[in-house]
């Protein structure tokens, strides 16, 4: 025992003589470590990941351990990756959904911003006697938040429920005005408030605003087109946008990370959500850059205060149950108004209590300002703490109740597991192939890809295989990169369509996505031989797309829906595949068809006041007016079906062979949904209206070109 204070002084001196650790390489080394060991040892005991980071960069710090120094190069990595955050907040925002709840978000927008910066104000000035500035901006930390749980209830399969869609419309209206406000307070504060430092933020500001919500997105789009190849370019382009965009916000004397959100919104409608460029960038930060500012954030915090009296703690209760009572408010009031019941008005308080990112971003600014404390900073890692846990909680039970209530909001029990394969015997087009896969793909699917690299059997089959299976592994090894699942199948066999169909049976698939170019054949008026084969064997979901161009380069997305097409049995999931591609490509989205189909479109999208889309009512698609006014930066979605089937039209299916012949740059996908049974060929039923009526389109086609030749 007399032994046990010599070695106590041995080890503070080993910890004197090699701590903090100042060397670069090993700083990187135990940071990495730390980003993976510290999420996956607090998940186990049920507490987010992105505490634990915080709470790791607690011990690690100079008020605590002081394991590690904090060097140049690791806070440069802090920085980025707390533009980061701010970036992905308006990147990951759907648009599409706060403009179909539009009045309603604003409305809780404005109550979950109001109701707890008063609050806050209140209490900051004559609880805690703050000056004005910094009750101010304490204050707008209570307004914001992070969506936290929405895992739970897109698990729960409520995510189209209207108070989930409010909340999220409410997280665009709290955190912008809280950026804003941020920026004003931080150039206060620093700078000049003479009335030439307003017009000069005034004018910087709305040219920040245009540059990067006008003409970035056209800027972005050209360069996606002109540089889709180089997949690396792509992401580095973006990275080089958020910091341009970040210091163009220093020049117009606001914070860079508004200049990162506004970057985000204006590359919102040009990155699909589901595409292998959002893998990356979602991969990367969240597997570095938004780690290293997790932990710069936690090393902030001095654990010495709570141990000096119970000020401190008082402090952080403080600000936590303020920060949780004014969301509670800011819901129960927008609940009363909106008519919502009692898990509706939960479920919006479980997503808007909980504070991370933004509410992280603003203390760390607040603190180099010199506006906040110590103090601050410790009840903030504490508040982030309390509100991340009620948010789980209170989420979970709500989203429950409403699942178990609504029994038509999910149909996940009656419907097949989604899975996509993707023929290809050509490796040339297997990159779009899989960029479309990606963007139909349910976000949250388990599920892998399945490209099939397909080839006849002949003397050449195993070279031919070979080929294609080494470059759809390339594309796989990107996309699984980006935290995304591919299957590789390979198949040698006498008939590719058989082939194709046999494997689609074994795997159980849902959607087999192929090329229209790979798929066109000689003498035939559609698609070639082995999409109609293809076509009549199977009983899945087929998509034959032509994508000539990068899908986030296009600004208008048309949509026809043959006659009749809400009566097919894959009608309900077609159309969820068409709702995930108009969503995450163009700026406008169109809807052509018939009255009841048009309805019946707009009621399974819960869009019955028809405000969500434009819906264009044709009467006879005879006329291809639909198609006539058409730009290369238009992408055709049909809803087409196939024969012998309630909803063919010969004219529908027609549409795409006449864009491709008069319009060799358009992209356009036709969708056949899926049936209840695979139809067999030879049938006396194939003469049938419709067959009669397309030859005679055809024969009549065939008369006015020879008539043409004759004429000329």
């Amino acid at each position: 025992m007399t032994d046990l204070p010599n070695y106590w002084m041995q080890l503070q001196n080993f910890f004197n003589a090699y701590l903090p650790v100042k060397n670069p390489v090993l700083i990187l080394a135990l940071t990495l470590l730390i980003i993976l060991f510290a999420p996956l040892i607090f998940r186990r005991i049920r507490i987010p990941g992105i505490i634990g980071l915080i709470l790791a960069g607690v011990i690690i710090g100079p008020n605590s351990f002081h394991i590690i120094e904090s060097t140049n190069s690791f806070e440069l990595l802090s920085k980025t990756g707390l533009l980061y955050i701010m970036f992905l907040a308006g990147l990951e925002i759907d648009m599409q959904e706060f403009k179909n709840n539009k009045s309603h978000s604003i409305l809780f927008g404005a109550l979950t911003f109001f109701i707890p910066i008063i609050v806050g104000y209140l209490v900051c000035v004559y609880i805690f006697h703050f000056n004005f500035w910094s009750s101010l901006l304490l204050a707008s930390m209570f307004s914001t938040h992070t969506l936290l749980s929405y895992p739970i209830v897109s698990n729960m399969g409520i995510v189209k429920n209207r108070a989930v869609q409010v909340a999220f419309g409410g997280t665009i209206i709290t955190d912008a005005a809280v950026l804003i406000l941020l920026g004003v307070i931080t150039n206060l504060v620093t700078g000049d408030m003479s009335g030439s430092f307003w017009l000069r933020m005034l004018v910087s500001l709305v040219l920040l605003v245009f540059s990067t919500l006008y003409v970035l997105p056209k800027l972005s789009r050209w360069f996606f087109r002109n540089i889709e190849a180089q997949a690396s370019s792509q992401y580095i382009y973006v990275l080089a946008v958020v910091f341009i965009a970040g210091f163009l916000s220093e020049l117009a004397g606001v914070e860079p990370i508004i200049g990162a959100f506004l970057a985000g919104l204006g590359l919102n409608k040009v990155i699909p959500h589901n595409s292998i460029l959002m893998n990356r960038i979602v991969f990367i930060g969240n597997t570095l850059f938004i780690p290293f500012f997790l932990i710069s954030a936690g090393m902030l915090v001095d654990l010495g205060l709570f141990l000096k009296g119970t000020d401190a703690l008082i402090f952080a209760g403080i600000l936590s149950f303020v920060a949780v009572i004014t969301k509670y408010l800011a819901a129960l009031f927008s609940g009363m108004l909106f008519k919502y019941n009692r898990d509706e008005t939960n479920i919006l308080f479980g997503l808007s209590v909980s504070h991370a990112a933004a509410t992280l971003a603003i203390i760390k600014v607040g603190f180099d300002i010199h506006l906040f404390d110590q103090n601050v900073i410790n009840g903030t890692i504490i508040l982030i703490l309390i509100s991340c846990m009620v948010s789980s909680f209170v989420s979970e039970r709500a989203a429950r109740k409403i699942a178990i209530v609504e029994k038509d909001v999910v149909k996940r029990s009656n419907d097949r597991v989604e899975r996509i394969m993707i023929p290809v015997s050509n490796p040339e087009n297997i990159h779009r192939l899989i960029d479309f896969a990606l963007l139909i793909k349910d976000n949250h699917s388990q599920e892998p890809i399945y490209p099939l690299s397909i080839v006849e059997d002949d003397e050449d089959a195993d070279e031919k295989i070979n080929v294609v299976r080494k470059v759809i592994e390339g594309v796989a090894e990107q996309i699984a990169s980006g935290d995304r699942k591919v299957e590789v199948l390979k198949k040698v066999d006498l008939s590719i369509v058989d082939g194709i169909a046999r494997t689609a049976k074994a795997y159980n698939i849902t959607d087999i996505i192929i090329s229209y170019k790979a798929q066109q054949g000689t003498g035939n008026f559609i698609f070639g031989t082995i999409a109609d084969n293809l076509l009549s064997k199977s009983k899945q979901s087929i998509i034959i797309t032509k994508i000539i161009q990068p899908l986030n380069t296009y600004q208008q997305v048309k949509i026809i829906l043959s006659p009749n097409a809400e009566l097919e049995t894959g009608f309900y999931r077609a159309i969820q595949n068409i709702n995930k591609i108009a969503r995450q490509v163009g700026d406008e989205v169109k809807v052509f068809g018939t009255t009841e189909t048009l309805t019946a479109f707009s009621t399974l999208l819960n869009d019955r006041k028809k405000s969500f889309f434009r819906y264009i009512e044709i009467e006879d698609f005879k006329e291809t007016k639909i198609i006539q006014d058409v730009k290369e930066d238009d992408l055709f979605i049909f809803l087409s079906a196939r024969k012998q089937t309630l909803s063919y039209d010969f004219y529908v299916d027609d549409m795409p062979k006449l864009i491709n012949r008069n319009n060799e740059f358009t992209s356009f996908a036709v969708i056949y949904p899926e049936l209840s049974k695979a139809l067999t060929d030879g049938r006396l039923s194939d003469i049938t209206a419709p067959a009669i009526e397309q030859n005679f389109e055809k024969v009549k086609r065939l008369t006015d070109w020879v008539k043409s030749l004759f004429g000329k």
